[in-house]
């Protein structure tokens, strides 16, 4: 029987609160921001509303994201990652802008209560119930057979709503695909060179471009560019705006896939193997084997070569000859086991030329981490240390090898039985073999790093992003001009839903992939399943609002304004 952990529960449990919490927050303030101006005289002023509004949800995102990013990889408490200092620093600003929203309550002008919500569903259900009736007649909406005991002006209402909640099915894709920025792209970043000069920035860093992207893009758009297309009459409506921020979403992840084949490893194939060779001795060697066509390959010293693929069946070996003025005798043999889709390695030191195992190790972590093993053959057992600042750790050398450890990546100090012996610099994403010889300490990349910057991803961060702020706005104002009356908030929750049901199909998506190793070590295969996936949904979408739009030319609706009640259309 699993024991209870009252730590995961907690967090679990205050994680939920606190998304119940914030999306709650979010519908409400939204709609109640929006009400606060009288429509259609200040139409213009609301619609900018939703951008400041998102705006700030944005300006919160980047502190926060940065300020945790930093707090993680500068501070530990209670012997790990400080999480509990940023959440601190969070439940702080919470405090004050609790206050700051509090000292303003009397000045708001609240909108009618949101009391429909119960009467649309009494009236779906009737409705549903009547379509089962033997003696029903035909009309022209489904709708229509519960008039005899709903008003008008509700079955209007209800039907506006219906329509913009099947336009919503149409959502939670986008956010299985924009919340990559917080979970694939930071893998991404992983496996990417983030130095600059001598600072390394932290991939978790790299999602608090968007947030900063939205930061400087919404002025951009409210000010420069809307107001440009409109004179050539482009994106003038909310639904042209969603689409369009379908299809940057749409381009940006096939940039992402892009930059994925860039870093993504290429494998031995089953039918051939691999042989590595390093060079641990202080003189320059040749190495000879018979399938390489130029019979004779050079390493200098602390150098190595990676043999051209050799055709294999189970079990074969390899004759190898190494030659060189500081080895005695200064000719060596040995045969060299290799083995389909596996990578041997053929160490030279000055005391030994030892072949290793066939091994898979040459593979990339799958979480990017950095891989490092230590060999040292003139050692039976010993004890070696890498040390960085107060980070610690050891390897136990059994018949001069260790097993493969996840590290983090730093330049470190190699310790043999407390006594320093030289450095070793590990890079992220990196396969290393460390080497200890008699006299000296070398560092070999079985695979090395990509050598990919992190600026590369800036295109895709910059697209996806313009997709955000033409989708997420646009939607917000297109949930609230659509909403009857008494179903603002309520339909701003419903577009809010969306984002969960988001995460959802992009929990489920993963957890199948998972489960298959589809895209194991080719996350540019799962990014341009996104995009086909993306692409389906945005034609959907087009359908849709075609026949959200033929619906209305048929069935003229109206909707009362909130300073008269003069009806008008309802207009994207």
């Amino acid at each position: 029987m699993a024991s209870f952990n009252a730590s995961k529960f907690t967090g679990v449990l205050g994680m939920l609160a606190l998304g119940i919490c914030a999306e709650l927050m979010k519908a409400v303030y939204s709609s109640l921001g929006a009400d606060q101006f009288n429509v259609p005289e200040q139409r213009e002023q609301q619609k900018r509303f939703f951008y400041a509004f998102y705006w700030m949800i944005n300006a919160g995102a980047f502190v926060g994201l940065f300020i945790t990013a930093q707090i993680r990889d500068s501070v530990q408490c209670f012997g790990d990652d400080c999480y509990f200092l940023s959440y601190i620093i969070m439940a702080g600003l919470m405090v004050v802008s609790t206050v700051i929203f509090a000292a303003g309550r009397s000045q708001y002008k609240e909108g009618p209560p949101d009391t429909m919500m119960i009467r649309t569903v009494h009236c779906v259900a009737f409705a549903v119930r009547k379509t089962w009736d033997k003696d029903r007649k035909p009309v022209q909406h489904w709708l229509d057979r519960a008039q005899d005991k709903f008003d008008a002006q509700l079955l209007l209402d209800v039907k506006v709503t219906l329509r913009v909640l099947l336009l919503f099915c149409t959502f939670p894709l986008f956010w299985a695909l924009f919340y990559q920025t917080f979970t694939g792209m930071i893998f991404q970043a992983k496996r990417l060179d983030g130095k600059v000069g001598s600072y390394r920035i932290p991939p978790d860093m790299s999602s608090t471009a968007n947030p900063l992207l939205v930061l400087a893009l919404i002025p951009v758009f409210d000010f420069v560019v809307y107001p440009l297309l409109a004179r050539v009459g482009v994106l003038t409506t909310t639904t042209s705006r969603m689409i369009a921020g379908m299809c940057f979403t749409i381009i940006a992840f096939l940039v992402y896939a892009l930059v994925n084949m860039s870093v993504e490893q290429t494998f031995i194939p089953p039918e051939q193997a691999r042989i590595h060779v390093y060079n641990a001795l202080p003189c320059q060697m040749v190495v000879e084997v018979p399938f390489v066509k130029t019979g004779q390959l050079s390493v200098e010293s602390g150098g190595q070569v990676v043999l051209p693929s050799l055709t294999v069946t189970h079990g074969d070996e390899v004759e190898a000859k190494v030659t060189a003025s500081c080895l005695s005798p200064d000719m060596r043999q040995v045969r060299v086991r290799v083995l389909g889709a596996h990578e041997t390695t053929l160490l030279v030191t000055s005391t030994d030329v030892l072949a290793l195992p066939p091994t898979l190790e040459y593979i990339k972590d799958e979480d990017a981490d950095t891989k490092v093993r230590v060999l040292a053959p003139a050692h039976n057992e010993l004890n070696v240390t890498l040390t960085y600042d107060t980070i610690l750790h050891n390897f136990q050398l059994l018949e001069g090898k260790t097993e493969f450890q996840r590290i983090s990546p730093q330049a470190y100090k190699v310790m043999v039985e407390e006594v320093e012996v030289g450095e070793a610099a590990v890079y992220q994403d990196g396969v290393y073999d460390i080497v200890i010889t008699t006299t000296d300490v070398f560092l070999f990349p079985m695979t090395a790093p990509a050598n990919v910057h992190m600026v590369w991803l800036l295109p895709q961060y910059v697209l996806i992003t313009i997709g955000d702020v033409l989708f997420t706005v646009s939607g917000m104002d297109f949930a609230y001009s659509q909403a009857p009356m008494a179903m603002k908030s309520s339909l701003q929750a419903a577009n809010l839903f969306t984002i969960t049901v988001g995460l959802w199909l992009f929990a489920g998506l993963t957890s199948l992939s998972s489960a298959t190793g589809a895209f194991k070590h080719r996350p540019s295969h799962e990014a341009f399943l996104y995009a086909c996936l993306m692409s389906v949904n945005t034609i959907i979408f087009i359908v849709l609002i075609r026949r959200n739009k033929k619906s209305r030319m048929r069935t003229p609706v109206w909707r009362h304004t909130q300073v008269n009640p003069v009806c008008e259309p309802i207009n994207n």
